[in-house]
């Protein structure tokens, strides 16, 4: 009797075992997907700040994230100023899929972050090595990730 009732439970125990490893693959697999995105993404987004033109940002970010960008390029123009950030390191903290389609993920990201007077290029400030926790909203179109949002918190 005892061995009638072993077999289903074991066979039970297996299976989630194996559920348990092909969920942690996945995991691991999103987790190095994101990771590929924003390590496209950030030097992309250094440029697009650089040139004043967010189609640096094409085929990586959404188009409302995009919008919010070149609102930010032209607010840092009326002021006077052009930055140059320079994307220098960066380190993956939590990735959290939910579903199949969307992912926040939050890292820490270094940038050496130079402002230029526009039009001279005269340099008006420069925060070399700049440490920021910043937190991605992302969508997943196709085999690919889009940021659909990028926020710094400090």
């Amino acid at each position: 009797m005892r061995r009638a009732t072993a077999t289903p439970l074991v066979a039970l125990l297996c299976a989630a075992l194996l559920g348990c490893g092909s969920s942690e693959s996945k995991q691991e697999a999103d987790w190095e997907s994101l990771e590929a995105a924003l390590r496209a993404y950030l030097p992309k987004l250094g440029e697009a700040y650089a040139a004043g033109d967010v189609a640096h940002l094409e085929g990586l970010a959404a188009p409302k994230e995009m919008a919010r960008i070149a609102k930010r390029i032209d607010e840092l123009y009326a002021q006077g100023r052009t930055l140059e950030p320079e994307f220098l390191e960066l380190t993956v903290e939590k990735v959290d899929v939910w579903g199949y389609a969307n992912a926040f993920v939050n890292t820490v990201e270094i940038w050496n972050i130079r402002s230029y007077a526009t039009g001279s290029h005269a340099l008006v400030g420069e925060d070399l090595e700049k440490s920021n926790r910043v937190k991605y909203q992302f969508k997943r179109e196709g085999d690919q990730w889009l940021v659909l949002y990028r926020t710094i918190s400090d």
